[in-house]
């Protein structure tokens, strides 16, 4: 009988261990911290005149208009001409400032 008793005790924990209101209240902050983890990353325009347009978002090609669309380190929005720019790539600190114009 104990047997029995034991193991119906057990199920029970079993039943009210997982919580999905938990899960519920945990999904934002996974989701915020994925997001905010996926916004870190800055890339370098170069573009043909030399000049290299540094720490900036992911570039975006809008192709209707033929422009590149992305924002600097203070969110400001820039349009560059994709005809003006030769490569994107991973931002590197390598004497570099952030939100510069390099020449």
């Amino acid at each position: 009988m104990s047997i029995e008793k034991n193991s119906s005790t057990a199920n029970s924990r079993f039943a009210h261990g997982f919580c999905p209101g938990k899960l519920a209240k945990l999904l934002p902050w996974f989701l915020s911290a994925g997001l905010l983890a996926g916004c870190a990353h800055h890339y370098d325009i170069l573009l043909t005149n030399g000049e290299r347009v540094t720490n900036v978002t992911k570039p975006i090609l809008h192709r209707d208009e033929g422009v590149f669309i992305y924002k600097d380190v203070t969110g400001r929005e820039h349009r560059v001409f994709a005809g003006k720019v030769v490569d994107i790539g991973p931002h590197s600190s390598k004497n570099t400032t952030p939100g510069s114009l390099k020449e």
